[in-house]
């Protein structure tokens, strides 16, 4: 059974042992040397140390007459090295078998860590487990016992919903070569989970080459819990902060009922306002009917009337934007061709004696409205800019696609301006044009309805509207629209999982270097990415609980299992996951399964990502078939 180490303290100007624990006391007495002696007597002793305060470094030696190998180390303080630490480690036996590459450090390190409270364990270059010390052992498995890591059965004490976490984590270090850590949920030999939190760093050789990877835990429980109550006090605070903003919002509306019903009779005379706008239309295509009756061609008239009456029948449900919460029918449209049926409308609008331009680009985005509302709010704006200029101005129209970049708006907008040269309006009547009910018309001219429509519209589309304007030059009200998505644009290649979730990819491969380039291609196409260098470890990951939608194996891997043996009992288990093969040599015939493709090797990249993404998409086209979202039996 091991001993504790032995340790102890030397004083770095006299060389005197000033310290020594109860394990170091006995290493001394069967040397035959006192418990507190100078270590000036050993020559190897003082060139040891003196090397170790020289370049800070630990440095190792034998003492002549002691059994065991002396460690020297340095202790720094804020002037320097106040003092070196010693600890003796049993020699190595001179019969011991030589160690594979990169695992040298067993002898001299893993016995110093057998003696730490915290769970650590080391993992070769290439990321297999191969040892896990005294603490790790207890916690898992209740007792130190010999364990075959090769088929990793560590997994077995993870919790499945961490397993893709974890193996990520380690991918990514394996790839970079940088440490890492990240959190997860390891079982307790009585089968409870707790959290820790896994750091794993890289032991390099002088030539920058991973010798090995030292990976420790740290529970983390208590943070854990923390955190919880912390999100479960924000919950209770967000869920009383909305019943206020509810309570708050039917206040408000109980008071803006109380205020539209004392504005019903107003709200009539704004009615009547806005329909005398329509119905003036109406009376012009009447007279034009009137002179035209009997010729065939002008049957078209009667077309603009029949339209023009059913708008101005429809233009009193305007007024539930005020009296009610009814929602729009929004829709993504054209505005060109919105703006194309309703030029002759906006012509007669605005009348004879007005001029009216039109400047529309040449491609403008689509927009998302209800199309009476946008119809409506044009002809308010161009009847306000006629009455605006009496009737002898200049009214502009322009229409275009913008970037906003407003503190409220920024992106993707389409603007329709409004432009007279009329009489223009001063800070103190720009500063209410939104108001209701308030206008500078006469008595019998206006309601102050239009413009206050026009803002509960796009209110209600999200867009943003503005009124520029300057005394005796004129006024421009513009509108912005943010740009609707078209309903055909292929979805997002970072969201190609119904549940939003990246695929996920499993690569079997034992070669390093290439395992590395697939996965680095894989992670720049936004999949998640998780490595198993056996099928075996591999079969271990997924009857655990990791979801994969995509395994990529090599035909030629190490291990008591196939590829193919691998494949065959995900089946019988119900597992159908589409399989791509890496082959040395060129196939001679393609796989007969359709969720099957074999590949050769030297990999091209680009056909590679191609073939991924082929199988993926093939399978998400028939999602009754689909056994990837299933949880193991």
């Amino acid at each position: 059974m091991p001993v504790a180490l032995a340790w102890g303290l030397v004083d770095a100007q006299t060389l005197d042992l000033r310290f020594s624990n109860p394990a170091l006391q006995r290493h001394l007495q069967l040397s035959g040397l006192p418990c507190l002696f100078k270590l000036q007597a050993f020559t190897q002793a003082r060139q040891a140390i003196a090397q170790c305060i020289e370049t800070g470094q630990e440095v190792s030696t034998a003492l002549p007459g002691t059994t065991g190998c002396w460690h020297f180390s340095p202790v720094r303080g804020d002037a320097g090295i106040d003092a070196v630490q010693c600890y003796v480690l049993p020699s190595v036996p001179l019969n011991q078998p030589e160690l594979a590459p990169g695992l040298g450090h067993a002898n001299h390190f893993e016995a110093f860590l057998d003696h730490l409270p915290y769970q650590v364990w080391i993992a070769t270059p290439h990321g297999e487990l191969t040892w896990l010390n005294r603490a790790l052992h207890a916690y898992a498995y209740g007792q130190v016992q010999h364990l075959n890591l090769n088929d990793g059965i560590w997994i077995d004490i993870v919790h499945p919903d961490d397993l893709a976490a974890v193996n990520t984590g380690f991918s990514r270090a394996l790839i970079t070569g940088k440490s890492t850590g990240y959190r997860l949920r390891i079982k307790q030999h009585d089968g409870d989970y707790h959290w820790f939190f896994a750091s794993l760093s890289p032991v390099k050789n002088d030539a920058g080459q991973t010798l090995y990877w030292v990976g420790a835990n740290l529970s983390i429980d208590g943070l854990r819990q923390s955190e919880n109550r912390l999100r479960d006090q924000v919950t209770t605070l967000n869920h009383q902060l909305m019943l206020k903003q509810r309570a708050l919002e039917q206040s408000e509306t109980y008071l803006a009922q109380a205020q539209k019903m004392s504005m019903v009779n107003q709200l009539s005379a704004g009615v009547v306002h806005d329909i005398k706008n329509q119905l003036f239309i109406t009376g012009l295509h009447a007279g034009l009917l009137e002179k035209h009756l009997a010729d065939p061609e002008q049957r078209e008239h009667v077309d603009v009337i029949l339209d023009t009456i059913q708008k101005a029948g429809s233009l009193a449900s305007n007024l539930t934007g005020f009296s009610s919460r009814k929602s729009m029918q929004l829709a993504a449209v054209d505005p060109r061709a919105l703006l194309h049926d309703l030029e002759p409308l906006l012509r007669n609008a605005v009348g004879q004696d007005a001029g009216l331009q039109l400047h529309i680009a040449a491609s403008v985005w689509p927009i998302s409205v209800d199309k009476l509302y946008f119809e409506n709010s044009l002809i308010n704006l161009c009847i306000n800019a006629r009455d605006a200029t009496e009737a002898h101005g200049q009214i502009t129209l322009t229409m275009e696609n913008v970037l906003l970049k407003r503190p409220s708006h920024v992106g993707e907008h389409v603007i329709v301006s409004v432009t007279d040269n009329g009489m223009g309006m001063n800070e103190e009547v720009l500063a209410r044009v939104f108001d209701m009910f308030f206008t500078t018309k006469p008595e019998g001219k206006g309601a102050g309805l239009g413009l206050p429509m026009v803002k509960n519209f796009m209110d209600h589309v999200h867009g943003l509207i503005e009124v520029e304007s300057t005394p005796g030059m004129g006024t421009t009200v513009s509108l912005y629209f943010p740009r609707a998505q078209s309903p055909l644009a292929s979805p997002d290649p970072h969201e190609r999982s119904a549940e939003g979730k990246q695929p996920a990819i499993l690569l079997i491969e034992p070669d390093l270097d290439t395992r590395n380039a697939m996965a680095q291609r894989l992670y720049e196409q936004s999949y998640a990415v998780v490595t198993a260098y056996q099928p075996e470890v591999a079969l271990r990951y997924i009857s655990n609980g990791m979801k994969v939608d995509l395994i990529i194996a090599s035909d030629q891997v190490p291990g008591l299992m196939s590829v193919a043996q691998m494949q065959e009992k995900l089946r019988l288990e119900g597992r159908c996951i589409p399989i791509i093969f890496t082959t040395s040599a060129a196939p001679t015939e393609r796989p007969e399964a359709s969720d099957c493709v074999a590949l050769p090797k030297p990999l091209d990249m680009d056909q590679l990502a191609r073939t991924v993404q082929e199988l993926l998409d093939a399978n998400r086209a028939d999602p009754a078939e689909s056994p990837l979202d299933q949880s193991p039996a």
